[in-house]
């Protein structure tokens, strides 16, 4: 195999393994995204255990982890300890542009998403 083949091969790789993660993230952020679009004050026991299975997973990311517990702790709003986390999420510029996003729309809950990002919401959900 000549070296020109086995560059083509390594970044061929190197695009599978990053889409790969990408899909990840973006399964973990849809599935928030639905579980923040109906909530009503706080998520229900069932979501809560589908946030949980977001922390658990190893795929997600630390972001992730952060938006699934601060969703997870909600009671009408964000705690004051998840508020500091959200806060450097939203600041990452290492972070997805959508989980920033995702970060301020639950810094901005007060017993449920405003319409503004009910939408943002819905786009993240496709």
């Amino acid at each position: 195999m000549t070296s020109k083949n086995i560059l083509c091969v390594v970044s061929l790789l190197g695009l599978m393994l990053g889409a790969q993660s990408t899909l990840a993230a973006s399964a973990a952020v849809r599935e928030m995204a639905g579980i923040v679009m109906h909530l009503e004050h706080f998520p229900s026991a069932a979501e809560k255990n589908k946030l949980k299975g977001i922390v658990d997973n190893k795929g997600s990311t630390e972001q992730e982890r952060v938006l699934a517990t601060a969703i997870a702790n909600l009671q009408h709003k964000p705690t004051s300890e998840d508020i500091d986390k959200l806060k450097k999420v939203m600041n990452d510029a290492a972070a997805p542009a959508e989980v920033r996003d995702f970060a301020g729309i639950i810094l901005n809950i007060n017993h449920s998403p405003s319409a503004a990002d009910k939408g943002k919401l819905e786009k993240m959900m496709k």
